[in-house]
């Protein structure tokens, strides 16, 4: 499986954040936030895409999207990077307050949209796997990849004019 916790490739734009003063690599804003979100948005839409494909593919059956699981696939940003080692981290994932409407199951809680993305993506004993997630990150990781470097980029650029107008 590929290494998903190292950029590989951006050792001089590293390098030129560490140079950055602090107040503009910092936990309220800097250019490594933003371009992981940027990132992170990237593999978000390439989920939801195979979303709507899995919809589109079970609309015949007679099945109507409420569009709940696609909506509530988000990028949120982790509160404790540390705990995984990272001083900043972002995750694609499903929002668990989504309920859908009218939406029982037998023991009166409602269906949330956590439960139903795990029931496509893994099965269950009366309905086939239809993963949906797994495909949509590996098919995008390198898009997203690209766009945090980007982005990166740009930030850093950025933050040095800024920085140096300040002076």
């Amino acid at each position: 499986m590929a290494d998903t916790k190292t950029l590989h490739g951006l050792d001089d734009v590293l390098d030129t954040l560490k140079s950055l003063p602090p107040e503009i690599v910092s936990k309220r804003g800097g250019p490594v936030k933003s371009a992981l979100r940027k990132g992170g948005v990237v593999v978000q839409k390439a989920m939801q895409a195979n979303i709507r494909q899995v919809v589109t593919d079970t609309q015949s059956h007679g099945y109507v999207s409420t569009r709940v699981l696609e909506q509530a696939i988000v990028v949120r940003r982790d509160p404790n990077p540390r705990r995984s080692l990272a001083s900043e981290r972002y995750r694609v994932l499903i929002a668990r307050s989504r309920t859908y409407p009218d939406g029982r199951l037998n023991k009166g809680k409602p269906v949330t949209a956590v439960a139903t993305g795990r029931w496509l993506e893994l099965g269950t004993e009366d309905q086939p796997a239809e993963p949906w997630a797994t495909p949509a990150y590996m098919t995008s990781r390198e898009r997203a990849l690209k766009e945090v470097v980007d982005q990166l980029g740009r930030g850093v650029k950025l933050a040095i004019r800024k920085a140096s107008k300040g002076r």
